[in-house]
């Protein structure tokens, strides 16, 4: 038989506070992360930039006071360079709609009629579309191959 288990005795088990943290330790974690939470906000809000089409380019009405991103084809014949003041104007096209584009700047080496590039700048719904940056994408240096008879 097994011995009947014996009542816990007694013993003093020493109380133990918590300690707390003092309300400034509270109160300055806070704002440190509410600093942090808007720093990160207002960064993305001010790099913030819409890529569209040629023609939700055209069709918008509240792209004249953001910055945006348009994607097209440099068409033939519309490349008009000034060296002097590194300007270049341009005509890109994405299916029937076109947009002229005024540059200033560096203009990327494989820049030329034919190739697909992205615009980033402003467009007041008149004139060209004013860049301020010019990405030319890089042809595919890896075609389907064409089979021989």
């Amino acid at each position: 038989m097994q011995p009947a288990l014996a009542a816990p005795t007694e013993e003093k088990i020493p109380s133990r506070r918590r300690k707390r943290l003092p309300l400034s330790f509270i109160i300055g974690g806070l704002a440190i992360l509410a600093a942090v939470i808007y720093l990160v906000y207002a960064n993305t809000q001010a790099n913030a930039v819409y890529y569209m089409t040629v023609s939700e380019l055209r069709s918008c009405t509240t792209c004249t006071t953001q910055s945006v991103r348009v994607a097209g084809v440099v068409q033939q014949g519309s490349i008009v360079r000034n060296d002097q003041q590194q300007l270049v104007t341009f005509v890109i096209a994405q299916g029937a709609q076109r947009l002229p584009v005024t540059y200033n700047g560096v203009v990327p080496d494989i820049f030329r009629q034919g190739i697909e590039v992205v615009v980033e700048g402003h467009y007041t719904g008149q004139g060209p579309f004013q860049a301020q940056n010019l990405l030319a994408k890089c042809p595919s240096k890896f075609q389907a191959a064409t089979p021989t008879p």
